[in-house]
């Protein structure tokens, strides 16, 4: 059996999604440590696997991120906001991330370094110990790629070849203007580290640079390229069925009920990070009032109308099948496990990676993206009212959510990462 070490940026949306596959890996016997931050102990432990606790990376609750960016100056959100939150989130963080893992490599010794496609210390560490690596994917595709626009701003692939040009342009735009600053900071990041820099674009590096990199979709959500890289494979979700205990709230026989007699079931995300509920959650309720409908909502919030049901967590794997429609501000993993399920998804969010998260669910066809304002990135009741009654009144949403669950359920995402992990394992050093 193999010594892996897992490395998670300590964001709910990074760690959930990978329990599943920590929990696989030890199943199969392996000695697995996951590095990642406190918060997230508990749901380490109940996996079987070590946990080892970030000490001096920055170890900041993901409830508190919006907070604690507000408090450090980040803008509102939009571009500039994606480039302050590039620069500080996933550029500043690593050398304390990296001091960390170098003290873990040394003392665990592990076979084969695993980690999320945010976590740029993992990269890092894995060519200053000639580790193997693995790298799964929690956001979209994000590579840079003649195929696509540039990575965050939401743009459909190109259709003509003024849109291929506009792209390039873009292009050039995002990586030398809007992110140059990053990019300058994580190249002294890297020399500071003693490694060689490499070339392109930074948000490349820690994915073209693993021996390995798990892009946790199917094709049919993920746009088709020309020049993707050889270590890149699409293995489908690691869904996170199991990974809750399910104590059924007092109300889901309501659920039940309207599933039964065709009430369509609306269910309401807020997400993990971008939780302030007058962005989604209180245009969703207010928008659904009056309308013929059961809302299920994922919050501790009170004082709703008589459609609502509500509770803080409800696992989606037992949610989902139940419902019609997933209203959600753009969480990769959720609007996947959405659509594994076959239900069609409206997304209200353009901040982190959702903007790229809408533009495939409408690429796709499963679903849409409904606009949000800039600077608070909120939705109105109008626009989701608009677009629910259109995903219900409309079979074809249905039925391509469905024909995309056709093709989740021939991918075992799990299945694969443990057998591509085991693999690179077993090639040494």
């Amino acid at each position: 059996m193999s010594r892996i070490l897992v490395a998670l940026t300590p964001v709910t949306g990074h760690v959930r999604p990978a329990l599943p596959l920590i929990r696989a890996l030890v199943a199969e016997g392996h000695d697995v440590v996951v590095y990642t931050g406190r918060k997230f102990a508990g749901s380490v432990a109940a996996t079987g696997a070590k946990h080892a606790p970030i000490v001096r990376g920055r170890d900041l609750d993901d409830a508190d991120l919006d907070e604690w960016a507000v408090a450090h100056g980040a803008p509102e959100p939009g571009i500039t906001r994606l480039r302050w939150d590039v620069l500080h989130h996933f550029v500043a963080t690593v050398p304390g991330f990296l001091a960390d893992l170098d003290d873990l490599v040394g003392a665990e010794r592990p076979d084969v370094l695993v980690m999320d496609n945010a976590f740029m210390a993992g990269g890092l560490a894995a060519r200053r110990h000639h580790l193997p690596s693995v790298l799964f994917s929690v956001t979209p595709l994000a590579l840079a790629s003649v195929d696509t626009a540039p990575f965050g701003l939401g743009l459909q692939p190109p259709r003509t070849g003024w849109d291929g040009l506009r792209y390039a342009v873009l292009g050039w735009f995002t990586q030398k203007v809007v992110f140059g600053g990053a990019q300058r900071a994580a190249r002294r990041v890297v020399a500071d580290a003693g490694l060689p820099v490499p070339e392109g674009f930074f948000l490349d590096w820690v994915q073209t640079s693993a021996t390995r990199m798990l892009h946790t979709s199917v094709p049919g959500f993920e746009y088709p390229r020309s020049d993707l890289p050889e270590n890149v494979e699409l293995v489908g979700p690691f869904l996170p069925g199991g990974v809750d205990r399910f104590r059924p709230p007092a109300w889901w026989d309501d659920v039940l009920e309207a599933r039964a007699t065709g009430r369509p079931v609306v269910v309401v995300t807020q997400g993990t990070v971008a939780t302030d509920p007058q962005r989604l959650l209180w245009p969703a309720i207010d928008a659904l009032a009056d309308e013929d409908v059961l809302v299920v909502a994922t919050t501790e919030q009170v004082g709703y109308p008589a459609n609502v049901r509500a509770a803080p967590l409800v696992p989606f794997d037992r949610l989902l099948p139940l419902a019609d429609v997933l209203i959600t501000n753009g969480g990769f993993g959720g609007v996947q496990q959405a659509l594994a399920a076959g239900v069609p998804v409206l997304v209200a969010g353009r901040t982190e990676d959702k903007a790229e998260v809408g533009a495939r669910v409408v690429w796709s066809g499963a679903g849409l993206a409904l606009a949000t304002a800039r600077g608070t990135d909120a939705t109105t009741a109008q626009a989701v009212r608009a677009g629910v009654r259109r995903v219900l009144d409309s079979p074809s949403f249905a039925r391509r959510a469905g024909e995309l669950a056709v093709e989740y359920g021939e991918h075992d995402g799990v299945a694969r990462a443990v057998s591509v992990i085991t693999d690179v394992a077993g090639s040494g050093r």
